[in-house]
């Protein structure tokens, strides 16, 4: 199993405080993170694109704008996350839990979230496109403006 180093961390600051310039974006491409303890984790823009992440605690964690398309994070912990503009496309989020995390803007076109706490979420502009939301628990869920276009498991 992969981890996140403190190199990695320290490396993607520098990159995201220079405009890309120094230091090197988060690349985790690929990358099996299961059971992984990233509560907190600040990494915007970073790549986690196929990456497992399974059973993660991203509680808290700072990650607008991040690419985790085809990724899984079955039964991750991602509540009160911050993943605004973020891509998810094709993602397996199948029982994670969202409870107040800020998806507003995510791309989460064909994306799994059965079984998903989504209570106190907010998914403001989002694209839910072909989405799979069955069984999820939407409680307080902010859907304004969010693109509902073939999305299953609204009823």
């Amino acid at each position: 199993m992969s981890t996140i180093t403190e190199e990695e961390l320290a490396a993607h600051g520098v990159w995201m405080a220079s405009n890309g310039v120094e230091g090197a974006r988060m690349e985790k491409t690929g990358s099996n993170l299961s059971g992984a303890s990233l509560a907190g984790l600040n990494a915007p823009k970073a790549y986690f694109i196929g990456t497992t992440l399974s059973d993660a605690d991203l509680s808290g964690a700072e990650l607008p704008e991040i690419d985790c398309s085809g990724a899984t994070f079955t039964s991750a912990n991602l509540s009160k996350a911050n993943l605004k503009n973020a891509d998810l496309s094709g993602v397996t989020l199948d029982e994670v839990d969202f409870t107040g995390a800020d998806l507003s803007g995510a791309d989460m076109s064909g994306a799994t979230l059965i079984n998903a706490n989504l209570t106190d979420a907010k998914l403001i502009g989002a694209d839910l496109i072909a989405a799979n939301l069955t069984a999820s628990k939407r409680d307080g869920a902010d859907l304004t403006d969010a693109i509902l276009s073939d999305t299953m498991g609204l009823d």
